[in-house]
């Protein structure tokens, strides 16, 4: 707290000394102290500001969570779907043979062939691992084990983390890619299999995001850049145009996105949407206009305007 009054940021009293134990030091103030990066600071002169930025964080996450572990599921189950549909086995050797060759795509001795080859041997290495890891937790892992069977490609699924969903993926040959995108109804007029890979990994850095409890509302925890090719793909098919992840709200309108792919129901995306809005009608009115303006950009409102309007169309 003394630190804190020496940066110029008024605290006291037993309320908010438990508050920011509750919050935690990086929370309470490391983390809310700039957007983005260190040389945006944001002008903060209160503890309550702070307090009200880790809280719509808090409901930012707590919004997105359910949503995202839905769209993790799907996009698993339907690429399960179609690599059981094409090797007609469960076994991973088999997939590993006749469906992870995505290398043969490249003309060989290039280095997009060498990179896709390499990539494909890490993932073995990764299943490898994973299986290793997670032999005596998965009580199916352990199933499997102890009967002498291999384990098949469901069970590997259920204990991939997200990331290395993407890379398995990543690794598919593009007949097998081009099936799930077409199930999952994305347009043909786009490279959808390419887009789709991408947007795993935007939705990777996300879901860590939220399950560590990282900061989502400025969207600091990109690895990566996310191939512009996504937002065309959005503006095409939603309306919206300047998609392109420099803000939270770009991610709501990929997930609403998704969500309909899935024909989610248009109840539960609206209501998405809607709650996203009532957050930041709540903390417009309670911090500074010059420190929700930092976080929150002037064209969101029309975005979600736009997104309602397109929820209802499809």
């Amino acid at each position: 707290m003394k630190h804190l009054r020496d940066q110029g940021i008024s605290i006291g009293g037993s309320g908010q000394k438990r508050k920011l134990k509750n919050i935690g030091y990086y929370h309470g103030y490391k983390g809310f102290r700039f957007v983005g990066d260190s040389s945006k600071r944001l002008p903060i002169d209160d503890f309550d500001q702070i307090a009200s930025l880790h809280a719509m964080d808090m409901q930012i996450k707590t919004l997105f969570y359910p949503h995202i572990m839905t769209i993790e599921t799907a996009l698993k189950n339907y690429t399960l779907e179609a690599v059981l549909s094409h090797a007609k086995s469960e076994d991973f050797d088999d997939i590993y043979r006749s469906c992870l060759t995505a290398y043969r795509g490249y003309r060989p001795g290039t280095d997009d062939y060498k990179k896709s080859w390499a990539n494909r041997l890490r993932l073995r290495q990764t299943v490898d691992g994973l299986i290793s890891r997670e032999q005596d937790k998965k009580p199916f892992f352990k199933h499997f084990r102890d009967q002498g069977r291999a384990i098949p490609i469901w069970a590997i699924f259920e204990a991939m983390t997200l990331g290395e969903f993407g890379n398995f993926y990543a690794c598919l040959d593009r007949p097998i890619k081009s099936s799930i995108v077409a199930d999952l109804g994305m347009p043909s007029q786009f490279d959808s299999e390419a887009l789709l890979l991408s947007i795993i990994f935007s939705l990777k850095d996300l879901r860590n995001a939220i399950a560590h409890n990282a900061i989502v509302s400025d969207v600091r925890f990109k690895t990566g850049g996310i191939s512009k090719n996504v937002g065309k793909l959005l503006k095409n098919e939603t309306g919206i145009d300047s998609v392109n992840f420099s803000d939270i709200t770009d991610y709501v309108i990929l997930v609403v996105y998704l969500l309909g792919l899935l024909r989610i129901p248009k109840t539960d995306r609206k209501r998405l949407i809607s709650g996203y809005e009532g957050i930041l009608l709540r903390y417009k009115k309670e911090l500074p206009r010059d420190i929700y303006g930092s976080i929150v950009r002037t064209e969101t409102q029309n975005k979600l305007k736009l997104l309602k309007k397109y929820v209802t169309k499809s």
